[in-house]
């Protein structure tokens, strides 16, 4: 269950990537104007940093630096930004420049799952999906995929899940006990044309989807049965986190009517790395 869905911020031509930080601070990246966005607990919103790319996905790391998926032609891969600096962590993969980065989560270790899309398409699938260790190496999980999108890990950490917004698809890849990734297996599809972008998980392991295109954000049960759906004044539902005190407020980016919205659910979102 969930309450009215209301309007957050607005006046944002194109909002994706919300992220919390400690604080309570809302961090959202608009991708149109290369800017990432804090909005403070009590309304005030400012530039926070401006990357000169197209970033996507934030994610903060344990240490309250700042990750950000930056797609692009100029930034393909991952940055850092610490103390008012940014650094490129990785853009490339075995001397090949990555397609660009769109969303990125840390596991309870701090290794990174990021998706790789930008240009990639159902008639040019291109995308790739990685993971970045702490000690920089990087790590190939699947490629030739339709738009990779959002990016989520189980609670747990026995698995973790990729949009793939083309074939309207949710993926699951299960993670064993010494870390290796098995074979990919479809957890849910999206009823109609569009698909599933960004995504994240509550403690009860429901996994909770924006859908692109169809103005909602669907939820998941662990079983992949969809049990629910939270309307959207928008159309183009880009991205989803949890936050405030309880975790129980998730706030939703929608590019169509340019805006942040928020409802309160039941149960809280999966406490983040960060």
């Amino acid at each position: 269950m969930h309450s009215p869905v209301t309007v957050l911020a607005y006046g944002y031509d194109s909002p994706e990537g919300p992220a919390f930080d400690r604080e309570g601070n809302i961090y959202f990246v608009n991708w149109l104007s290369s800017s990432i966005i804090r909005l403070t607990s009590d309304g005030v919103a400012s530039e926070f940093f401006n990357t000169g790319g197209i970033p996507a996905g934030l994610a903060f790391h344990r240490d309250g630096s700042l990750y950000v998926a930056d797609e692009g032609d100029d930034i393909h891969g991952v940055l850092r930004i610490a103390n008012g600096r940014a650094t490129i962590l990785v853009n490339e993969f075995q001397g090949q420049p990555l397609n660009g980065a769109n969303d990125l989560v840390f596991d309870s270790n701090g290794v990174l799952y990021f998706s790789d899309p930008w240009r990639s398409s159902a008639e040019n699938p291109v995308g790739g999906f990685y993971r970045l260790f702490p000690d920089g190496r990087l790590e190939q999980i699947d490629y030739g995929l339709a738009f990779p999108n959002g990016v989520a890990l189980a609670a747990d950490g026995t698995a973790v899940y990729l949009a793939e917004t083309y074939h309207n698809r949710i993926l699951r890849y299960s993670i064993g006990p010494d870390g290796a990734i098995g074979a990919r297996d479809d957890f849910a599809f999206l009823p109609g044309r569009d698909g599933p972008d960004g995504m994240a998980f509550d403690e009860a392991g429901n996994l909770y989807v924006a859908h692109y295109g169809g103005g909602k954000v669907a939820v998941f049960a662990p079983s992949g049965e969809m049990i629910d759906e939270i309307p959207v004044p928008g159309a183009k539902v880009t991205n989803v986190a949890f936050g405030g005190p309880d975790r129980r407020t998730l706030v939703i980016t929608d590019v169509e009517t340019a805006s942040l919205y928020q409802t309160r659910v039941d149960v809280p979102g999966l406490a983040l790395f960060g």
